[in-house]
Parts: C-alpha cells; structure tokens; sequence
C-alpha cells in the first residue's frame, strides 16, 4: 500500500466517523413546503429532513448555480 492508498483509507475512515458523530436530523415534510405545490415528497427524501419536493429542490438549485455563474 503507497502513500497515497494510505491518505485515501484515513480520509476516508474520517469522513465515515464524522457522519456516524452527527446527530439524526428531524424527519422531513411529507408534502412539499412552496404553497403552490404542496407535491408529496418520497419517504426515502422525508428521511433526510427535506423540505421541498424533488422538483421544487432542483428548481431551487438550478436558481443558485445561475445567480453564481452571474457573479463570476
């Protein structure tokens, strides 16, 4: 195994203990938080505390990605 091998296994095993340390999030909302939707959002999303329907997530992303390829 090299340095680099090395480097990769304790990254890795530092990431993997700082996600087991972090405490559980609140369940998420069933339905999706924009009052013009109101989409069911899935379980698996619900788990993971979101807020906003798959949708509704992406829209509200892609808004971000352009306002900071704007700002370049």
């Amino acid at each position: 195994m090299d340095m680099i091998e090395v480097a990769q296994r304790r990254q890795q095993e530092e990431i993997e203990h700082a996600l087991a340390a972090r405490p559980m999030q609140a369940t998420g909302r069933t339905h999706c938080a924009n009052a013009e939707c109101g989409e069911p959002i899935v379980q698996v999303r619900q788990q993971m505390g979101a807020q906003l329907c798959i949708d509704c997530q992406r829209a509200v992303e892609r808004g971000a990605q352009s306002c900071a390829r704007g700002a370049v």
